[in-house]
């Protein structure tokens, strides 16, 4: 198995000749940071599974429904916050064919697809989280699942009941996964939370499954990761940090 970190949340998974793309963005959309990911090339492989997890700018474009017009097999499963008809693809230059190839998911659905399957479990935010399986490899994409513990957000100063409230809730949208073995998990880490940036992963490390953890929604600070990694080592956690893969540049792959 083959993993390439593209940029931000976006992660391509290669399994065979088969690709598992999720929550690629219009790069332009985020003038904020200049991200720089590149896709893979879609013709090394025969299999070709795209995942949305909610339709942030920073997540998901819409062109990218245009792929499915070169790639016949191409499925589409997106989060349950994108509903989109044929006449709005057509107006936006996407074959209405297309659309039968996409599955909108929700918190709590399952589907089957050509050997793959997908479950999608809740967010903190918009859209879903996925688990996918398949050949045997079980994968897990938060989307913006994640301990939201604004210090400040939109200029209002947040207080100790949010807080706990975000703490709360991401727990409450983890509990259905517990106990279910990850071999890859993709979780927030953002660094616009300030010293509450780990808050999510720590509680994901400590409480789920999952052989290897890659850290994303980091707006590329991925100095993040090492400092998170000594804090572990410094508790005496050695083992939770050696889960944690160290990103360090975009376009980055990892065989495992």
């Amino acid at each position: 198995m083959r993993v390439l970190y593209i940029m931000h949340s976006c992660f391509a998974v290669e399994i065979g000749e088969t690709l598992l793309l999720f929550d690629y963005f219009d790069k332009k959309k985020t003038p904020e940071v200049n991200f720089e990911g590149e896709l893979p090339d879609f013709s090394r492989y025969k299999k070709h599974y795209i995942f949305a997890s909610h339709k942030h700018r920073d997540h998901f474009w819409l062109e990218s429904l245009k792929w499915g017009m070169d790639y016949p097999q191409m499925r589409f499963f997106l989060g349950n916050d994108m509903r989109f008809n044929e006449k709005y693809l057509s107006r936006n230059g996407i074959d209405p064919s297309v659309k039968e190839r996409m599955i909108t998911t929700k918190p709590g659905g399952s589907y089957e697809v050509d050997g793959l399957s997908v479950r999608a479990y809740g967010s903190t935010d918009e859209g879903v989280s996925f688990l996918v399986r398949y050949q045997g490899k079980t994968i897990f994409h938060a989307g913006d699942l994640n301990e939201w513990s604004w210090e400040v957000r939109k200029g209002e100063v947040r207080n100790d009941a949010y807080r706990e409230q975000m703490k709360r809730e991401y727990r409450e949208e983890l509990e259905p996964l517990r106990g279910t073995h990850m071999d890859i998990a993709f979780v927030v880490m953002d660094m616009r939370l300030e010293e509450n940036y780990k808050n999510g992963m720590d509680y994901f490390l400590h409480e789920m499954d999952a052989d290897v953890v890659f850290p994303m929604h980091m707006w590329k600070r991925y100095d993040l990761i090492g400092t998170y990694k000594k804090e572990l080592i410094s508790r005496g956690e050695e083992e939770l940090a050696k889960k944690m893969m160290e990103i360090n540049q975009e376009n980055q792959v990892f065989e495992l």
